[in-house]
This record gives C-alpha cells, sequence and structure tokens, in this order.
C-alpha cells in the first residue's frame, strides 16, 4: 500500500514500513522510476543523537536510582521512532553521476595537449 511519493517522480512508491527503514539509514529505489532515495541525513544525526541520549541518561539513572527509569527509556525509544517515520525523504544522484572523466579528443593526443590550442 504505497502513500509516500518518490522525491524524484512525486509517484506515490513507498510504504509506511519503507519510511521506517528509510528512518534506519535505509537507502531505498523507487520502484516507478529507479531513482535512490534516503531520509534527509542530518535530521536523522540529530534524531540518532537523542537515542544515544536517552539510552545514556535513562540507562545511568536506572543504575544509580530505580528500574523505573528502563520504562522511561523503552518510551522515549518508541517516540523517537514514531517521529523518524517523519523524517523528508531526500533524493539521491545515480551512483555513476558524480564520476566524469574527460575524454582526449582524438586517440593519440592527451587531454593537456587540448587544452593548449
Amino acid at each position: 500500500m504505497a502513500s509516500i511519493p518518490c522525491p524524484h517522480c512525486e509517484q506515490k512508491t513507498f510504504s509506511w514500513w519503507d519510511k521506517y527503514r528509510a528512518g534506519k539509514w535505509a537507502l531505498l529505489n523507487c520502484s516507478q522510476c529507479g531513482g535512490r532515495v534516503c531520509a534527509h541525513p542530518w535530521l536523522l544525526a540529530a534524531l540518532y543523537f537523542f537515542y544515544v541520549w536517552d539510552v545514556v541518561l535513562f540507562g545511568y539513572l536506572a543504575y544509580l536510582d530505580s528500574l523505573w527509569y528502563l520504562a522511561v527509556m523503552a518510551a522515549g525509544w518508541l517516540i523517537l521512532d514514531y517521529f523518524s517515520v517523519y523524517v523528508p525523504l531526500s533524493p539521491l544522484r545515480s551512483p555513476g553521476a558524480a564520476k566524469t572523466t574527460e575524454q582526449p579528443a582524438s586517440p593519440g593526443e592527451s587531454p593537456a595537449e587540448n587544452k593548449t590550442e
């Protein structure tokens, strides 16, 4: 049941499960246009800071004081998982788009000789 649009082609090709997986740093491929998609990396980095903060703070408090903090930690983890579904998707370039090479004008010339002319 696709209900989330692809940032490349704007067709609804992703399900909520795909969006949840993207919140866990997974790469997605659009079934319509073949474009690669991921969740916005800066927002994921901020979200994962809060995951670490949740585990360290409430884990430490559970160690020092009461095991009830483990329940608070689990509730915080579930809330962060809920918000990870709402991180926007970002389009990625195709794998070969970043690689550009210069071709010489004729088989016997080097690229440096082409620039001097």
